[in-house]
């Protein structure tokens, strides 16, 4: 059976609270209409430090070249993609040399080759190890890699499989997006990597992954996700998201029932989801039915680092693994992306090794 040992999380260099970061929107979009209401809702994220590669008056300022900024993205995503594999291969008991696949995702970049090559050199990985580059699930990557790194180990269960998820958002939030939407995804958006190994068994704790589940949302494709334009990259979020998130949250139940253990409930002890923003945690509890702490540590997440991407997840498990449920808990992993697609997977906790 596919397991999972503790992830690790690389935050960057740059610690920023939500009232230094109005602060220099305030500075910056002066002129803009809505800038006191969006600051507002900048505060409403309930985040109150994110982390970000380079200082926020950098970033902010009058957008650069695509291309200038692509290659600087690539270069930090590098760095902590780097580190955050290397403590997840720590934290396995594994040499690079023992890994047979690798699952790499990011939200952010745009390169070719990609992340994915310069990263299995720099650790020093087999050169014919497994590659799978993903760069278009966007928050669902850290869950997609999960997934699909599960399906690798169940194939062949004596391979051992690296996810690694980086996510560099200061690179691509757009200076000239001064609406409602632009400010809200730069008081929202954070840079951070995270990593895990999934493979067939383990020593120390780990998560047992017993089954998963994806389903797509038809017709959603425009309700969030990012647009070029001769200006860069731009992220767009329709005020509908939440809704449309909801109205999947019924095929979850049902599943959830569907594959629940024999003589148990379809409801999880434990959720290790995707941190989205509040309104978002809020619908998918509201959607579960299931007591308010079982999103705790996700709301935990969101608030000390922001949402970090397809890396969130790893960071709310890594949260999970340092204040673990009881033995033999049953859980739910989970994220919504782009699409809109839902990840789901179902995991059993086994810290009595």
């Amino acid at each position: 059976m596919p397991v999972l040992t503790a992830p690790v999380v690389a935050l960057p260099r740059y610690q920023v609270s939500t009232d230094e970061l109005i602060d220099q929107l305030v500075e910056l979009y002066a002129d803009q209409p809505r800038i006191a209401a969006g600051c507002r809702a900048v505060r409403a994220t309930t985040i109150q430090t994110r982390w970000y590669t380079r200082p926020p008056a950098e970033w902010l300022a009058k957008q650069r070249p695509l291309a200038e900024h692509a290659r600087e993205h690539l270069n930090a995503s590098l760095e902590l993609a780097e580190r955050a594999a290397q403590g997840a291969l720590r934290e396995a008991g594994l040499l690079p040399g023992d890994i047979d696949a690798v699952v790499v995702t990011s939200a952010t970049g745009h390169t070719m080759p990609g992340l994915d090559v310069r990263l299995v050199q720099r650790l020093d990985l087999r050169p014919s190890v497994r590659r799978i580059p993903v760069t278009q699930m966007g928050c669902a990557g850290g869950m997609f890699g999960i997934t699909t790194a599960m399906e690798l180990v169940a194939a062949r269960p004596d391979d051992k499989v690296l996810v690694v998820c980086a996510d560099v958002f200061s690179y691509y939030l757009n200076h000239a997006d001064a609406d409602m939407t632009g400010l809200i995804l730069k008081g929202l958006f954070a840079d951070a990597a995270g990593a895990c190994v999934v493979s067939g068994s383990a020593d120390g704790p780990h998560m047992e992954l017993t089954d998963s589940y994806q389903c797509l949302q038809f017709g959603t494709q425009d309700v969030v996700g990012t647009r070029t334009s001769d200006e860069g990259l731009h992220g767009y979020n329709s005020p509908v998201l939440a809704k449309a998130i909801g109205a999947m949250t019924p095929k979850l139940t049902e599943w959830l029932e569907a594959t629940a253990p024999h003589g148990g409930r379809g409801m999880p002890e434990f959720v290790v989801s995707h941190t989205g923003g509040p309104k978002i945690i809020d619908t998918i509890a509201e959607g579960l039915g299931g007591p308010p702490e079982l999103f705790g540590l996700t709301r935990d997440s969101l608030r000390d680092v922001g949402n970090v991407g397809s890396a969130s997840v790893l960071e709310v498990m890594e949260r999970t693994f340092a204040k673990p449920p009881a033995e033999g808990a049953n859980g739910l992993l989970l994220a919504f992306g782009p699409g809109i697609v839902m990840y789901a997977v179902r995991a059993v906790w086994r810290g009595d090794v």
